[in-house]
């Protein structure tokens, strides 16, 4: 059986509670201070019946949050939960097993069919492997007066998203405070980087949670021996989206490979007609044929893919590299930034499970911006923001006009 990732396994439960006619609600991670199992976008879905789907914390807020998320399906109200274990007494904090030294916070929502947020997680989900991420604005607190009859009451949990055409689509009343958030947003989706913006106008205060949703990491194996099933089933474990590539093109690889999303076959020379690979693709070249992992290495060098593992001695690799330089152009140094050759991390591995780990945990340590070593060692906070989605801090703008808007630390 595939392995679905969190959130495909939240739309398949939602999918099968309203076949069954049952009401969810949504609880979604909006901001983290201080130390946190999971970050910001971290989401759980609550059936009425009590039954959840994913997680939000290592275990210690879960029982507390589906108690409340069942109370929220009652009202049909959105809800902002704090926890604070700065400010919480021992008892409430070990009645909560809460662990972590820090604050929390998550939004509860009812979740309907038509909810645009769980619209943009089904369009980020699909099964195409090009889908580019998807910025979604929520409302999380307004406190203020500010209702005209044009504009309406700023309600918790109203939206500003941009559908398949990139056009906006809001359901935020106030037009100045929804233009200042879509001009935010679509910072935010060219920095890839999600966080809470606050802003304050006329005495009235808004926060906003600005998140970036990303499809399903997209892993291609090139190579398609039995050294790249553990790779294959690892990767699936993980949500990974998933393809084989096999260079000698036989038809038994469908069947080994069953359980990949896909599997190609192309010789060397089509690959480029066959294989898409794009600036968030995750590639590992393993054929064991010198020859054709030559000529898939110069197609991944001229491809915009976000890793190149390359399996084999590092003689065979500057080798291949020396070879493709003789044919004419040297690749520039932000190009063999992304080559990584031996592949995997140092960690004794010797058996292809073992290996499996290695290459997977290199692959995950490279989009967070980490070197892989032992976290003993490791200075300050284990979840420092670093590498791919990190979380910047939250900021306030200031807006005296509504065609002026100040940001401020």
């Amino acid at each position: 059986m595939k392995k679905a990732n969190e959130v495909q396994a939240i739309i398949q439960a939602f999918d099968e509670a309203q076949q069954e006619g049952k009401l969810c609600a949504l609880a979604t991670v909006v901001n983290v201070e201080g130390s946190a199992y999971r970050h910001p976008g971290a989401r759980m879905l609550i059936c009425e019946s009590g039954v959840s789907t994913g997680t939000i914390s290592a275990g210690c807020l879960e029982s507390d949050v589906i108690e409340r998320a069942l109370g929220v399906i009652k009202t049909n109200a959105t809800k902002l939960v704090d926890y604070d274990t700065h400010s919480t007494s021992e008892e409430i904090v070990w009645s909560l097993g809460l662990g972590c030294n820090g604050i929390v916070r998550v939004l509860v929502e009812p979740l309907a069919p038509q909810s645009s947020y769980l619209a943009a997680l089904c369009r980020t989900h699909t099964a195409q492997s090009n889908i580019a991420p998807i910025v979604v604005a929520t409302v999380l607190h307004f406190s203020g007066s500010r209702a005209t009859a044009t504009t309406g009451q700023i309600e918790i949990g109203s939206r500003l998203y941009f559908n398949e055409d990139g056009e906006t689509v809001c359901d935020i009343l106030n037009s100045e405070l929804a233009a200042m958030i879509e001009g935010d947003a679509r910072a935010a989706l060219c920095g890839q980087t999600s966080g809470v913006r606050v802003y304050e106008a006329d005495g009235d205060v808004t926060k906003v949670f600005i998140e970036i949703i990303t499809p399903p990491l997209s892993l291609v194996v090139f190579g398609a021996g039995h050294d790249a099933l553990p790779i294959i089933e690892l990767a699936r474990r993980l949500g990974w989206q998933t393809e084989v590539v096999d260079p000698q093109a036989r038809p038994a690889s469908r069947g080994r490979f069953a359980q990949a999303d896909r599997v190609t076959l192309a010789r060397p020379e089509s690959i480029g007609d066959q294989v898409t690979v794009t600036p968030r693709t995750l590639t590992l070249l393993m054929t064991h044929n010198y020859s054709h992992d030559q000529a898939m290495l110069k197609f991944l060098l001229a491809s915009p893919a976000r890793y190149i593992g390359v399996m084999g001695p590092r003689k065979r690799t500057e080798r291949m590299l020396t070879e493709l330089l003789a044919e004419g152009g040297a690749p520039q140094d932000e190009v063999l930034a992304r080559v990584f050759a031996p592949v995997g991390l140092d960690i004794g591995a010797d058996t292809p499970e073992e290996i499996a780990l290695s290459i997977i945990a290199e692959i995950r340590a490279v989009l967070a911006g980490r070197s892989g070593g032992l976290l003993r060692n490791r200075k300050g906070s284990l979840h420092a923001e670093a590498g791919e989605g990190s979380l910047r801090p939250e900021r306030t703008i200031v807006a005296d006009h509504p065609s002026r808007a100040l940001v401020t630390a």
